[in-house]
């Protein structure tokens, strides 16, 4: 049998031993704890110390310097600019042209230094408005420019456009017109007219455009007349017959005495081979040989019974400036009165001074530089 455990007591020595410790710890530990609290705020100020260093002092004083590194860069790169603008750096063109992009002329290449002023002059041209700039600049700004000026062509005068009858000088339709540019080309067109055909045309067909107004006529005749004739014929009549306005015209009041002889100026045959006879102005006679005789030659002297006697009104004097408007190449021939004898011949187109004039039977005769007579139509007052 296993002898018993004894169990221990405790041994005053050990429990003087262990008074001692007990109160030597005491004594220890309280200075301890008063020096940790002393030093906790130092190592407070440690722990806060790193959370301060992206703020020190040393990083903004390298900026710093490197702000005033810039700023003297700067100053010396304004030195450099200034230093080369005392040369021309910069070019401006100068273009000009119409509203279809065409030039007007040539460009114009201006230089200078970049921040100084452009000098120029806008252009003018004839028949011209400015209406558009594009690019403007006043000084010198890029090293290269351009500034394009756009130009309008002014209105031109109208072209006026009239239709005629040859024969009885009636307008045929409505006068118009076109419009154009100044220094535009055109070209006309004779309109169709019914139951007429066109002979010629007085005026610029083909042309040019210019501030002024402009006047073309054409002049038609019947298709009804199938040959026109000027050669100049006599007639002797033989017995008083009335005059008409023109072939198969109204019956006048004009009265052809008998055996009186009259020139012819003009004579038509119709589709019906009738022939028709001109007396001067808007006097007709359709030939019938029963009526009259054709002579075959001039009538060496006309006298005074054998041309028709008529009362003339006191002429009313005047001075106007016309033109001849007859046929082409032709003569017109000029009489000493109204209804009388021939005196002389003055080519078409000439201008004259008209320097009387009478009215008879609703026919107007003027008086041709104090030298004969014609009709009114005959003569454009208006050349």
């Amino acid at each position: 049998m296993a002898p018993k455990r004894q169990k221990k007591t405790k041994h005053p020595k050990n429990e003087k031993h262990r008074s001692r410790f007990a109160k030597r710890s005491k004594i220890e530990i309280a200075p301890v704890k008063e020096a940790l609290l002393e030093e906790q705020p130092e190592i407070e100020i440690e722990k806060t110390a790193p959370a301060q260093q992206p703020i020190a002092p040393a990083p903004p004083l390298k900026k710093e310097a490197e702000i005033v590194l810039d700023q003297k860069q700067a100053v010396t790169t304004k030195k450099e600019i200034k230093k080369k603008a005392t040369t021309q750096d910069s070019t401006v063109i100068l273009l000009f042209q119409d509203e279809d992009k065409k030039f007007l002329a040539s460009p114009q290449i201006i230089s200078g230094k970049r921040h100084e002023p452009i000098k120029f002059r806008f252009k003018d041209f004839d028949g011209y408005n400015l209406i558009r700039v594009d690019g403007f600049t006043s000084d010198f700004v890029l090293p290269y420019a351009a500034i394009t000026f756009t130009y309008r062509k002014k209105d031109a005068g109208n072209i006026w456009i009239f239709c005629q009858d040859i024969d009885d000088r009636r307008f045929l339709q409505k006068p118009t017109f076109i419009k154009g540019k100044v220094g535009d080309e055109f070209s006309l067109s004779s309109p169709a007219i019914r139951n007429y055909t066109l002979l010629r045309a007085r005026g610029l067909t083909h042309g040019i455009f210019t501030y002024d107004q402009q006047a073309v006529t054409y002049f038609y005749r019947r298709d009804s007349w199938k040959d026109v004739d000027y050669t100049p014929h006599y007639l002797k009549f033989k017995q008083s017959l009335p005059c008409l306005d023109a072939p198969e015209g109204q019956v006048t009041d004009v009265i052809l005495a008998k055996d009186t002889i009259w020139q012819t100026f003009e004579t038509i045959t119709t589709d019906n081979d009738q022939r028709w006879y001109c007396l001067g102005g808007s006097i007709w006679i359709k030939y019938d040989a029963e009526l009259m005789t054709m002579l075959d030659k001039k009538p060496a002297v006309i006298s005074e019974q054998d041309t028709l006697e008529i009362d003339l009104p006191h002429s009313i004097d005047l001075r106007h400036n016309a033109m001849i408007d007859f046929i082409p190449d032709g003569e017109l021939v000029l009489y000493d009165k109204p209804f009388g004898q021939k005196v002389g011949l003055i080519k078409n187109g000439q201008i004259v001074t008209l320097t009387g004039r009478i009215k008879v039977d609703g026919m107007l005769w003027f008086e041709v530089n104090g030298l004969g007579w014609t009709i009114r139509e005959y003569l454009n007052l208006d050349p």
